[in-house]
């Protein structure tokens, strides 16, 4: 692979695991300094489009090796799919046709294969079946666009939020059938998130700090409250996309006992951070206490070294989970709700 392929890779990462900090405050600072307004989908699709690009190259510098038939398959589908997608970047119009013959010869593979010999590849699976949902709805064939989405549910597709105002499912959502899969959706979404919580954690913690609207801000203010800290910054592309859940996790467990607070981590001048942190919290509705950070209450979390890092705290006040980049709302709302049974 060329450099750049290497670059949206690391990128790639970063949205993953988080944002890195070299020594901390100085890496805050670089990459604040550096503006990243990438969002997350125009990542995303410079990293398909990337490795489209590499697959393609006839320099011979990257040997894949010999595919096997379901790769091969695999394979054909994702150019069929990533050339529809790259239609739709650049001129507006999704090739719906390439989508749907994409999903087609993904459809085929469950005729001779079986899920233990697809799921290796289930994320590639799932991605070309949601797109060729999207093209059947778009055609018209509900039936089938409904088979289709159930499967890739079934291999891991679990943007909810997505789905429901996706317009090329319009078609779709309009359906009984749909309907009545929403809930079982739901209910195998919140199945995988619980069975994904991370292992407990525990180490001690509190901070006491003034919120950017100059108010006292500190962990002991919420006692017996369920209570998640989330160490961002506006620099930081993964922190930025996690905001909505954040902000619909403090709408749906607010009045059940539940606590978000965000602690900001700019890396510049205090001023200017206060004024920008305030800003951007303004601008995206954010519904619950934010405050400018210190190093003394990051240095509490043992190995602290990527932002988003998020501290899930129980009603005693003891860390229980910690969670590092981005993380679905299910996942996030799993644990909130674990701890608000207790």
């Amino acid at each position: 692979m060329n450099r750049s392929v290497f670059g949206i890779l690391l990128c790639w990462m970063i949205c993953l695991t988080g944002c890195q900090s070299e020594s901390q405050r100085e890496a805050a600072q670089q990459k604040r300094e550096e503006e990243l307004e990438e969002n997350l989908e125009e990542l995303f699709g410079a990293f398909a489009e990337a490795l489209e690009e590499a697959s393609e190259s006839e320099s011979g510098d990257y040997d894949f090796g010999e595919l096997s038939p379901v790769q091969t398959v695999i394979r054909e589908a994702e150019g069929l799919n990533d050339e529809a997608i790259r239609s739709f970047r650049t001129s507006g119009q999704a090739d719906y046709g390439k989508m749907a013959k994409a999903s087609d010869m993904i459809l085929e593979l469950f005729e001779t294969y079986d899920e233990g010999e697809l799921q290796p590849y289930s994320v590639d699976i799932y991605v070309i079946l949601y797109n060729g949902a999207c093209a059947y709805s778009m055609q018209e064939d509900v039936e089938k666009s409904l088979s289709t989405f159930k499967l890739a549910v079934q291999y891991g597709w679990d943007d909810h939020a997505h789905t429901m105002v996706d317009s090329d499912l319009e078609n779709l959502r309009a359906t009984e059938g749909f309907k009545e899969f929403v809930v079982q959706m739901d209910e195998l979404a919140a199945e995988r998130a619980a069975a994904n919580i991370p292992d407990e954690v525990s180490f001690p913690f509190e901070f006491s700090l003034t919120d950017i609207n100059d108010k006292p801000l500190s962990l002991a203010d919420f006692k017996d409250k369920v209570v998640i800290v989330d160490f961002w910054g506006t620099w930081c592309p993964p922190c930025r996309a996690e905001i909505p859940s954040f902000i619909r996790l403090q709408e749906e467990f607010g009045e059940q006992g539940f606590q978000m607070i965000g602690l900001n981590y700019e890396g510049g001048n205090p001023s200017s951070d206060l004024e920008k942190v305030r800003n951007y919290v303004t601008s995206e509705g954010i519904n619950y206490p934010c405050a400018l950070g210190d190093d003394a209450t990051q240095d509490q979390v043992p190995g602290f070294d990527a932002y988003p890092t998020t501290l899930f705290i129980d009603k005693t006040g003891k860390v229980r989970h910690r969670l590092v980049g981005l993380h679905q709302y299910n996942d996030l709302a799993a644990i909130v709700k674990k701890l608000l049974a207790e």
